[in-house]
């Protein structure tokens, strides 16, 4: 699929509504909670990192631990809190020379040093989802089938909820925000020589474990599918800088969105981040892509990190519960070749633009908790 691209109220009420802006920057220049974010390590020459561990960033001290240890061919990620802070489950993937990646998932408790297995063994386990109860919703996988299925921190209580044939690849589950229903996107191939993508999007019922397809769109490529909060809506978007489609799975409708990937909507549903990109030509070649904002039917779009360097690139991870602040990461590379990514987190005020920075590391969605 390729999409092209009041008048002032009484005084008295305008010295209000300043003082509640006022009040509102004060709180945002304030962003806090703790983040687990990713380190890798790469060795020059080395096309792709050899491990990736977990560590701990707390943002109003600014104090870093390690979680997991670095271990070559242990790569660890996809971090995904308990809605209480009392821990998070994450996937690890494992290899051997010459052997498939494993994945498993696995707990850790705050304030412990040592993780614990949830799944692990015969089959799949991955891209976990907390829900806003006990329930963690994964992606299992074999031979045979894709499934969407639920656990707890424990790994003892399992039940699968819905399935794919096994060349039908899911994407991370989405929790509504009552727990009663998970949005999945799915990417499906017809045809072996020039085969075409059946783009799906699927509403399960966690009690009944029934799935409805909400939408089947066919592309010339596979492109990865951001839900709104309330799973009403989704922005395709490829994997890298593209033209981005709002699809409402409502009523079918779509509408193009500034070229950009990798979107973010906030937890109200009313803006999305995004990372765009810029060319700038003349005396001195230069592509980078900066944080950007719009609202979520891609208006007033306006770019939100200044800087200019070459081939560096701001990727949100995730708003916090103020619908404020980014949490995002700024890739650079340190060598020519751009072979090896060199990731700082930031916090960007999407209302006034203001930047944090941080330890360096990566973040992806669900890392960052908040009390």
């Amino acid at each position: 699929m390729n999409t092209p691209s009041f008048r002032h109220a009484a005084v008295a009420a305008a010295v209000v509504a300043a003082s509640a802006a006022a009040s509102m920057n004060a709180h945002a220049a304030t962003p806090a909670g703790t983040v687990v974010f990713e380190r890798a390590q790469q060795s020059p020459g080395e096309e792709f990192p050899r491990n990736r561990s977990l560590w701990l960033l707390d943002i109003g001290s600014g104090k870093v631990r390690a979680l997991t240890t670095a271990t070559d061919r242990v790569f660890d990620g996809g971090v995904t809190w308990a809605p209480d802070g009392t821990g998070f489950v994450f996937e690890r993937a494992s290899s051997r020379v010459r052997a498939t990646e494993q994945h498993s998932l696995r707990y850790l408790a705050a304030g412990a040093t040592q993780d614990r297995a949830v799944l692990h063994g015969t089959g799949d386990f991955s891209k976990p989802t907390w829900g806003p109860g006990r329930n963690i919703a994964y992606v299992s996988k074999d031979a045979t089938s894709q499934c969407v299925a639920l656990t707890d921190a424990s790994g003892r209580t399992r039940r699968t909820l819905f399935c794919v044939k096994a060349t039908t690849e899911l994407a991370r589950p989405q929790w509504s925000r009552d727990g009663r229903t998970i949005y999945i996107a799915a990417n499906a191939a017809v045809g072996q020589l020039d085969p075409v993508f059946h783009a799906l999007a699927y509403r399960i019922d966690v009690a009944t474990g029934r799935g409805t397809l909400m939408s089947d769109i066919v592309m010339d490529w596979p492109l990865e599918l951001t839900f709104s909060p309330d799973g009403t809506r989704g922005v395709y978007a490829d994997a890298v800088a593209g033209d981005m489609t709002l699809v409402d799975f409502r009523n079918g409708a779509s509408k193009a969105l500034p070229r950009g990937h990798a979107p973010a909507w906030s937890p109200d549903g009313k803006r999305i981040a995004y990372t765009g990109e810029v060319y700038e030509t003349g005396a001195e070649f230069r592509y980078y892509e900066p944080l950007y904002v719009m609202n979520a039917d891609g208006t007033n779009v306006r770019r939100l990190t200044s800087s200019r360097v070459d081939n560096h690139a701001y990727v949100a991870a995730q708003w916090s519960k103020d619908n404020v602040h980014v949490l995002a990461t700024r890739r650079t590379f340190a060598d020519d070749s751009l072979t090896r990514a060199q990731h700082g987190l930031r916090v960007i005020d999407a209302n006034t633009k203001a930047l944090t920075q941080l330890p360096g590391g990566l973040a992806e969605r669900g890392a960052w908790f908040e009390r």
